[in-house]
């Protein structure tokens, strides 16, 4: 026993001895990842929950909306609420961490852009919430979004999280699994909505649905045709984002899963999102995977012999014409030319009893009634329209018109479109459908479009659809004239769009306000794009939102956040201190595909807003690709 405890203490001595004398520091505990149990939630549980939510919108205060406020939410208010909650977690979590856990990351110089930019971005988010107009839906969420700054706050604190704490191989692995299961589930959701089985319409699915809302013999039907896909994300539209996000994950899970389960599921995945993605008819999805595609084969090229090179270059240049005559030949393509509107008149004001056309060629008429008539409440019956209406153009002279049984005027002059003017006497009916009245209203009628205008208070007034009194005011457009069937009608919404840019430099209306924001009471432009009573309530565009919404300052962090990622992989793949790749899931692989993923999601930006039901988890991955790629630098 004494000689193996002097062997022992010689071992120990020349351990000593070939450490400098110094004693060996005992290895640190790594972090637990179930730490990052909130990002998994996150990216696979919050874009599949469902409850059916009836609540007060709280617009029937504005003229442009139905004056009954109940509506129901089925896909948003939930997830929203359940972000909120995953919000205050994260922030009670960071509260531990940061300064009890080892948070050496923040101390190191090339963290410090991402983590500033993520900063500024909740900031100047919370500074244009602070000073929104509707405070309780900037902070809260508002109609058919639910975005509100605590949700962003959300976002600011999963990005966070992942970035400073998803820095070893075994939480990657955790949050690949996450995104694996989430969209193996979703696909299922879409491949079946695809075969014309609608999980929604299945009986099992009503006590999910129900668990707010009493839905017995409740009839859930939605908009969607028969066939399309949309899986639990409100809109077909957002399938689009969210194959091009979690697709390329999947599909590298295929080839680096390291375990025969994860690559089959990884493989059964990508098939079913896949079909999910065309049976959405997400054009903008299919966008996104090939920008995320070539971004994917530049990034792989140094590590590939040059044969190889080729044949993927090669390859690649077939695809995209390829692709390119697929959708030409498809037609896919002739939704972005737009089609040529049959919209005469530009805008209608009402000034007093006169009301103020201007016409698409840029003609400008006055059509003035009779101001007396306007204090007859039965003008309509009393009066000839051809004795009090007079239509003079912008010098004055009287425009030609024909007189049909001296009721209906309509403009003849060479070169001004065809508008009719034509009086009616509608009966009212009260509560208990009694007859309580008559209401007189001036139709003014582009062949196939109407408008009616009633008098009060001494003004005409719009009576729109929803049976209420509101001002003809001049709106504010720019860009696309003639051509607001752009992008699927994208084009109108933009063009009144671009005017408010300028106001929302430094902060923005405030999250979730882009409905306030929006001129609905554009009666004249949303008739002829057959909008009608549609309230318009995003942009169809993730940058225009986030800078109407919450300023240019945060648009720029948000887009910094990308391009920053984005520069850094492509260092590591080209870099002077150019990183190897390795075999399994590693930290250069996550990067990589990261890039490939978010800038597959950027792509479908341009057409999709950022939507509660995708982009938590371009967050969390977002993060997470930060991380991986800084553990890169730090094991090289």
């Amino acid at each position: 026993m004494k000689q193996v405890a002097k062997k022992s203490t010689s071992q120990n001595r020349n351990s000593k001895s070939k450490a400098g004398g110094a004693v060996a520091a005992v290895p640190k505990k790594t972090l637990s990842k179930w730490v990052l149990l909130p990002l998994v939630i996150a990216i696979a549980v919050i874009p599949l929950i469902t409850i059916v939510h009836k609540y007060d919108c709280g617009l029937e205060k504005n003229n442009w909306f139905s004056p009954g406020g109940l509506v129901y939410d089925f896909f948003l208010y939930y997830k929203s609420f359940f972000l909120k909650l995953l919000a205050v977690i994260v922030l009670f979590l960071l509260a531990y961490l940061v300064p009890v856990k080892d948070h050496s990351f923040l101390k190191v110089k090339r963290n410090l852009p991402p983590t500033i930019a993520i900063g500024i971005f909740g900031l100047f988010s919370l500074g244009s919430a602070i000073l929104a107009d509707d405070k309780n839906a900037a902070f809260f969420g508002g109609y058919e979004q639910f975005e509100g700054w605590f949700v962003l706050l959300a976002y600011v604190g999963c990005f966070f999280l992942a970035f400073g704490y998803a820095r070893t191989i075994e939480t990657i692995r955790f949050i690949l699994d996450a995104v694996l299961i989430g969209a193996t589930i979703a696909g299922l959701l879409g491949f079946f909505q695809a075969l014309g089985m609608d999980w929604i319409q299945s009986s099992w699915a009503k006590p999910f649905l129900g668990l707010e809302v009493d839905l017995t013999g409740f009839n859930v039907k939605l908009n969607f045709g028969e066939g399309m896909s949309y899986i639990t994300l409100y809109n077909p539209n957002y399938v689009g984002s969210y194959v091009a996000l979690v697709f390329p994950y999947c599909f590298y899970l295929i080839f680096r899963g390291e375990k025969i389960w994860r690559r089959c599921l990884a493989g059964i995945s990508s098939i079913l999102l896949i079909v999910s993605l065309l049976a959405s008819q997400s054009k903008t999805g299919i966008a996104g995977l090939a920008a995320g595609a070539l971004v994917g084969a530049i990034l792989i090229l140094p590590y590939i012999k040059k044969v190889f090179r080729i044949i993927i270059i090669a390859a690649g240049a077939i695809a995209i014409i390829g692709g390119a005559v697929f959708l030409i030949s498809r037609g896919y393509l002739s939704g972005l030319s737009g089609s040529s509107n049959t919209n005469q008149i530009d805008s209608m004001t009402c000034e007093g009893s006169t009301i103020h056309i201007r016409t698409e060629k840029g003609q400008k008429f006055d059509v003035a009634l009779d101001e007396a008539v306007l204090t007859d409440p039965e003008w309509a019956r009393n009066y000839f329209l051809s004795e009090i209406l007079k239509i003079t153009d912008d010098s004055g002279n009287p425009v030609s018109t024909t007189v049909e049984d001296k009721v209906r005027i309509t403009i003849n002059e060479p070169g001004y479109p065809t508008i009719s003017f034509f009086p009616e006497a509608r009966p009212i009916t009260d509560e208990q459908g009694a007859e309580a009245g008559e209401m007189c209203i001036l139709h003014v009628d582009d062949p196939g479009f109407d408008w009616s205008l009633v008098g009060k208070d001494n003004k005409l007034m719009i009576y729109n659809d929803y049976g209420r009194l509101d001002n003809l005011r001049k709106i504010e457009k720019a860009g696309f004239e003639g051509n607001y069937w752009f992008a699927s009608r994208r084009g109108y919404i933009w063009s009144r769009t671009f005017p408010m840019l300028d106001d929302c430099i430094l902060l923005g209306k405030g999250p979730d306000s882009f409905i306030n924001a929006f001129p609905n009471d554009d009666y004249v432009g949303k008739q002829y794009v057959y909008y009608g009573t549609q309230s318009i309530t995003k942009p169809h565009d993730m940058f225009l939102q986030i800078w109407i919404q919450d300023g240019l300052v945060c648009l720029l962090a948000f887009l910094f956040l990308y391009i920053f990622l984005i520069v850094r992989a492509f260092r590591l793949c080209y870099g002077k201190n150019k990183v190897e790749g390795g075999k399994g899931i590693t930290f250069h692989g996550f990067t990589i595909i990261t890039a490939v993923a978010t800038t597959a999601y950027i792509i479908v930006g341009f057409a999709n807003d950022s939507t509660i039901t995708v982009a938590p988890i371009y967050w969390c991955l977002l993060g997470a690709g930060y991380a991986a790629e800084s553990m890169c630098r730090q094991n090289n």
